[in-house]
């Protein structure tokens, strides 16, 4: 009896001392595994853009299906049909920038619309006006610094010269934009602005055409080196022909393999809705808005291109639209000849009508597309997707905006999933 006691308290000794290496083993493995991705952490988010983008390319990849072509060679082919489709883009991009000229004339144009526009606002001077008065005291600081952006360097002011007498064969610049041109230099500033301010204006516009310290372009670079890890993510998981997720579901033990192959399927199913609904409600509401702002008189190539960059914006809530204002309010400002589609519409109001426009956009947004077409994908609380997107925010700044939504549809479809497997296996 003696020989057994001792053997089974030696027994409990060895499971006790074992028990405590694996807690320790566990702990330590837990807090190095934090530190390491706390000093790892800038390249969090390169990663889930590269395997989000690889996401996007699988539904592309699967469809892409030639019984005699190999995978490899069929993922090259569909990775050089994309590489053509961004440089024919990109090339039909570049030709719709403006040249040197152009670049000129729109700088004048907007500040001498800014503060005209501003002056409306504000009124005269005298101080009989209290409202502008009290705009101009908080507004003006900021028109200040604008308008110190805007000014035209000496090279410059003498290149607008030149290009006003006929530079490169460019025929001469407008009577009209010359006179822009020559009331903007005598534009005075709405504040007492001191010295020091106008230096940090002049220093904010010496960075903005290329001057800045070599610590940013070296950060710049750095950046730069940490983004190649996206491409990189995503031609990685784009040859990846379930492999991957092979071997991380034969890590799982046989007892819960069926329950982490469910979990797996589940996850895929409302990542993929997910992203269906957020492409179909970014694409209604960038076709609003184009529409709209060709029938308020925007030329249709410029309404496109916002109706495009607001809806591919739109992923990140409630930015799409703040964004179409801020195009279409800039536009409105600069725009002239405008010739509104809609009957009755006069076109001095173009800033007006671009408000009420977006707002309409916003609101259907949030009354039509998004419960119809995102809320059967996303069964979430309105109350959980404005707490998620705020705490994103705080963050990770806008790229935590953008990956709220997508981070608690896969925690609370794992959670869920995960439970219902559970009870359903009997384990809890």
């Amino acid at each position: 009896m003696s020989r057994n006691a001792d053997f089974e308290r030696k027994e409990l000794e060895r499971k006790f001392r074992r028990q405590v290496f694996h807690s320790v083993f566990i702990t330590l493995t837990l807090i190095l595994s934090g530190l390491l991705f706390w000093k790892l952490r800038s390249l969090l988010l390169p990663i889930m853009v590269g395997a989000l983008l690889a996401y996007l390319f699988r539904p592309l990849k699967d469809r892409f299906q030639i019984p005699w072509l190999h995978h490899e060679l069929r993922v090259l082919t569909l990775f050089a049909f994309i590489g053509l489709i961004i440089f024919v883009g990109i090339s039909s991009l570049r030709k719709q920038m403006p040249n040197e000229r152009q670049k000129l004339e729109l700088q004048v144009r907007l500040k001498y619309k800014l503060n005209e526009k501003f002056q409306q606002v504000v009124g005269s001077k005298d101080g009989s006006n209290p409202v502008g008065k009290m705009i101009a005291k908080e507004a003006g600081p900021m028109m200040d610094q604008i308008n110190h952006l805007l000014d035209l360097t000496p090279y410059e002011v003498d290149l607008f010269k030149r290009y006003r007498e006929g530079h490169n064969g460019e025929p001469p610049i407008n009577d009209r934009y010359f006179d822009y041109f020559q009331a903007n230099q005598t534009t005075s500033d709405y504040t007492a602005m001191s010295r020091d301010t106008a230096a940090v204006g002049s220093h904010a516009k010496d960075e903005a055409l290329g001057g800045e310290p070599k610590t940013k372009k070296a950060s710049l670079m750095e950046g730069l080196s940490i983004w190649m890890l996206c491409p990189i993510i995503f031609i990685f998981l784009g040859f990846d022909n379930g492999q991957m997720r092979r071997y991380f579901i034969g890590l799982v033990p046989n007892r819960y393999f069926e329950l982490a192959l469910t979990v797996v399927d589940e996850l895929d199913d409302a990542i993929g809705a997910y992203l269906r609904g957020t492409l179909l409600e970014c694409a209604l509401v960038g076709l609003t808005l184009a529409i709209g702002f060709v029938l308020i008189g925007i030329p249709l190539s410029v309404a496109i291109a916002i109706g495009v960059i607001s809806g591919l914006v739109n992923a990140i809530p409630f930015l799409g639209t703040v964004i179409g204002m801020v195009i279409g309010l800039g536009y409105a400002l600069i725009a002239e000849s405008v010739v509104p589609i809609l009957p009755g519409l006069n076109a001095n109001d173009l800033a007006i009508y671009v408000v009420i426009l977006v707002v309409l956009a916003h609101v259907l947004d949030n009354v039509l597309f998004q419960p119809f077409v995102l809320g059967s994908a996303v069964n979430l609380h309105p109350l959980v997707v404005v707490v998620a997107i705020i705490s994103g925010s705080l963050l990770m700044g806008v790229w935590g905006m953008l990956f709220a939504i997508p981070s608690v549809v896969v925690v609370n479809t794992a959670v869920q999933t995960l439970f219902k497997e559970l009870k359903a296996y009997r384990i809890i």
